[in-house]
């Protein structure tokens, strides 16, 4: 049987480590969602690993890319951040408005606006800064309840959350260590595709692969996983109830 060793992250890319007896070290990126995966030799140098990623990054981002659009993968980019641009929370369209004041960054939800209150003269960058870290603590907040009822409902225990800014997954989980990677992309989506991936993701502890006994469950706790992953990559905003 092989053993996931760990995950690597580069490049804002999760690779999979997995031992197993074979001579040489393998990289396959599996369809749909271009899971990453190394396999290699029991006791190969973690090193020799690291190194041997490193140099197939270009090429996992281009068979992710090829996945993401056969897919139809989109994170919900809403471009450029300018007044009266669309910002989408937790489904949710709101117009955007950008404010320069003295004083410390900070965003207020009101009247149908997201304000963005920066220093003057900031730059596009910073301002963008300051709504991903606002998403990025959204997610930290919204996340560890739907994990502690599918804790209870699945019979297992996340050890640790991620919450990060990625290009072409939605999450990942390490299967040994029982943590989990979330996109902080989510919180401009409906809470359903969050809990979507979130028992996605904590299944994968239970069953590694896709395999039969991993739709199998997948079935008997999310029904329309379907439905609602072919929202989440499309791109929709709406429920998955809509």
């Amino acid at each position: 049987m092989p053993q996931t060793a760990y995950t690597l992250w580069l490049a804002g890319i999760s690779i999979e480590l997995e031992y197993r007896n074979v001579k040489t070290m393998r990289l396959t990126v599996y369809p749909p969602d271009g899971r990453a995966c190394i396999t290699a030799p029991s006791g190969t140098n973690p090193e020799l690993i690291k190194n041997f990623a490193i140099s197939k990054i270009d090429w996992i981002k281009i068979q992710q890319e090829k996945f993401k659009k056969k897919a139809g993968v989109k994170t919900g980019k809403t471009g450029p951040l300018r007044n009266n641009s669309p910002v989408y929370i937790w489904g949710k369209e709101y117009k955007l408005e950008l404010v320069e004041k003295p004083g410390n960054s900070k965003i207020v939800i009101e009247n149908g606006y997201v304000r963005i209150y920066t220093r003057p003269n900031s730059t596009k960058a910073q301002k963008q800064e300051i709504l991903d870290r606002w998403y990025k603590n959204s997610l930290k907040k919204a996340a560890p309840a739907l994990i502690q009822k599918w804790e209870l409902h699945l019979g297992i225990k996340v050890q640790k959350l991620y919450v990060q800014k990625m290009k072409t997954i939605w999450g990942s989980c390490n299967y040994l260590k029982h943590t989990m990677r979330l996109n902080s992309e989510l919180a401009k989506r409906s809470p359903e595709f969050l809990e979507y991936v979130i028992v996605h993701e904590m299944l994968h502890v239970i069953e590694k692969g896709h395999n039969k006994n991993y739709y199998r469950l997948l079935n008997k706790y999310i029904p329309d996983w379907k439905i609602i992953r072919k929202k989440l990559n499309s791109g929709e905003q709406l429920t998955s109830s809509s």
